[in-house]
């Protein structure tokens, strides 16, 4: 893993942990979803957050939830082609 993904997965999870200030980290291989780390409500700023670190313009009508549900998934699915 490069240092310029790291960062960047780096400020999803800075992202992450502002909305939960009780957590101090957020494992590579949670899921965010049935965590309730990510809800229905923050999903949309989520994806903000990601297509902000990542540079990729991510199209809601095509999206697979499961691109979402781990940091990992995140990195793969955004990250992996850079």
């Amino acid at each position: 893993m490069s240092s310029a993904l790291s960062s960047s997965i780096q400020e999803i999870r800075d992202w992450i942990l502002s909305k939960h200030p009780d957590l101090t980290a957020v494992d590579m291989s949670e899921d965010l979803i049935e965590s309730r780390l990510i809800d229905s409500l923050s999903f949309v700023e989520f994806t903000f957050v990601i297509e902000s670190a990542s540079g990729v313009t991510i199209d809601m009508e095509k999206i697979d939830i499961d691109d979402f549900r781990t940091l990992t998934a995140v990195e793969k699915a955004f990250f992996a082609t850079r």
